[in-house]
C-alpha cells in the first residue's frame, strides 16, 4: 500500500480526491430524498424524477464533453465543474418548489458531467502502464465521496437542516482550489487529431454496445439500491433516517473495496473475467435483501456493493482499452451515457413502486444482474499489445 502511495503522482491524488468531493453530491442527494418528499409532498415517481434529473444531466452530456476534451484539453473544467456541482445541489435543497428543485438538480448534474471525462482522461494519461491502478484510485475516491455524502447529508438533515445545509458548500470550494492548482501544474498536452467522428464510428461495435448495455443494467441496480433503500426504511417502514443512512453508508463504503480490487484484478486477469465473476451473484443477494433482518441487510448491501464496484472499475479500464484514441469520450460513455440510460430505469422503478408496492422493487433489481451477465459474455477484450500500439 505504501509503495502504491509513493508511486502515484500528486496530481492523480488531488484529482481522485476531487472526484470524491464531486461525488458527494449524488450520495447527499439520495439521503435528502425523504427530506424533499416530506418538504414538498412528492410522490415516489416525483422523487425518482429528481434522481433522474441529476443523473441524466450528469450522464448524457459526458460523451459530448469527453469528445471535445479529446480534441482540445480543458483542465480548467475540473475545478469549475466540481464547484458548480456542489453549489447547485445546495440551491436545490433550499428552493421552495419542485420545479426549481429539478432545475438546480440538473445544474448540479451538469457540473458533475463537466468534471468526470476530463478528470478520467488526465488520470489515464498520468498513470502510464498502470492504467488499472490509476483508474482504481480515481474510482475508489468516487465511492468514498458518495459514502461520505450520505453521512454528511444525514448529519445536516438530522441537525435540523436550515442554515446547517450551507456547510455542504465547504468541501466543494476547497476542492475547487486544489483542482485549480492541478490544472495549472499539468504538463502541456498535445492536441489530438485522432478524436474524429470517423474514428469514433470505427470504434463502435457489438462488443462495445454489449459493454454499455452491461453498464446500463448495473447502473440501474446501483442507482435503484441508492434511491430506494432510504425510501424503503424511512417512508415505507417509517424507520429511522439514521438507520437508513447507515445502511447506505455501508453500501457506499464497501464499494471502495470493490473499486480497488476491480482495478488491480483487471490489470492482472483482464476486465472481462472480473465482470463475469462479479455480476451474477448479485441476483441472489438482491432477491434475499428484503427478507433479511439484524446484521444481514448490512452484509448483503456490503457484498453487493463490492461486486458492483468491481464491475465499475473493470468496465472503465476496458472501454478505455477499446477506444485508446478517444479516452475522454470513452470515459464519458462509461461514466456518463450508459449510467444515464440506467437511471431511466430508476424512474420506471418509481412508477412500479407507486402502482404496486416498494418491496417489489427489490425483486425487479434481482433480475437485472442476469441480463448484465448475458451481455458480458458478448464482450471481446482487446489484447494488451494492440492497445499499446493504438495508444502510441
Amino acid at each position: 500500500m505504501l509503495d502504491m502511495i509513493r508511486s502515484v503522482p500528486k496530481q492523480i491524488w488531488l484529482i481522485a480526491i476531487g472526484h470524491g468531493v464531486a461525488d458527494l453530491a449524488p450520495g447527499a442527494l439520495y439521503v435528502a430524498l425523504p427530506f424533499l418528499k416530506a418538504k414538498l409532498g412528492l410522490s415516489y415517481a416525483e422523487v425518482t424524477a429528481i434522481v433522474l434529473m441529476q443523473n441524466i444531466t450528469a450522464s448524457l452530456t459526458q460523451p459530448i464533453l469527453g469528445y471535445y476534451s479529446d480534441r482540445t484539453p480543458r483542465a480548467w473544467i475540473m475545478p469549475a465543474g466540481c464547484v458548480l456541482c456542489g453549489l447547485a445541489l445546495l440551491a436545490s435543497l433550499l428552493v421552495p418548489n419542485y420545479q426549481m428543485v429539478l432545475l438546480f438538480t440538473a445544474l448540479s448534474g451538469l457540473g458533475n458531467a463537466s468534471f468526470h471525462p476530463e478528470a478520467a482522461k488526465v488520470v489515464n494519461r498520468l498513470s502510464g502502464s498502470s492504467i488499472g491502478k490509476g483508474a482504481s484510485l480515481f474510482s475508489v475516491w468516487g465511492s468514498i465521496g458518495v459514502a461520505i455524502g450520505t453521512m454528511f447529508m444525514a448529519f445536516l438533515v438530522s441537525a435540523g437542516a436550515g442554515t446547517m445545509l450551507y456547510f455542504l458548500a465547504i468541501p466543494f470550494l476547497i476542492s475547487g482550489v486544489s483542482l485549480v492548482y492541478v490544472a495549472i501544474s499539468l504538463p502541456q498536452e498535445p492536441v489530438s487529431a485522432t478524436s474524429s467522428l470517423k474514428r469514433i464510428r470505427a470504434s463502435i461495435n457489438w462488443s462495445i454496445l454489449a459493454l454499455l448495455g452491461m453498464v446500463a443494467a448495473r447502473a440501474t441496480v446501483s442507482s435503484g439500491i441508492s434511491a430506494f433503500v432510504p425510501l424503503y426504511y424511512v417512508s415505507y417502514l417509517s424507520g429511522s433516517p439514521l438507520y437508513a443512512s447507515s445502511l447506505l453508508t455501508v453500501y457506499m463504503a464497501a464499494g471502495a473495496v470493490g473499486t480497488m480490487v476491480g482495478g488491480v484484478m483487471s490489470d492482472k486477469y483482464g476486465s472481462k473475467i472480473v465482470m463475469i465473476y462479479s455480476v451474477l451473484p448479485l441476483a441472489f443477494l438482491l432477491y434475499t435483501f428484503r427478507f433479511a433482518s439484524g446484521i444481514w441487510p448490512f452484509v448483503i448491501l456490503g457484498v453487493s456493493s463490492i461486486l458492483l464496484s468491481a464491475t465499475f472499475t473493470s468496465s472503465l479500464v476496458l472501454i478505455q482499452k477499446m477506444m485508446p484514441g478517444n479516452v475522454g469520450m470513452a470515459s464519458g460513455l462509461n461514466l456518463g451515457f450508459s449510467v444515464g440510460l440506467g437511471t431511466l430505469g430508476v424512474l420506471v422503478l418509481g412508477k412500479v413502486a407507486d402502482s404496486y408496492s416498494l418491496p417489489v422493487i427489490f425483486d425487479v433489481l434481482s433480475f437485472l444482474p442476469v441480463i448484465a451477465f448475458v451481455l458480458t459474455l458478448f464482450i471481446h477484450e482487446p489484447e494488451a499489445e494492440h492497445v499499446s500500439e493504438s495508444r502510441s
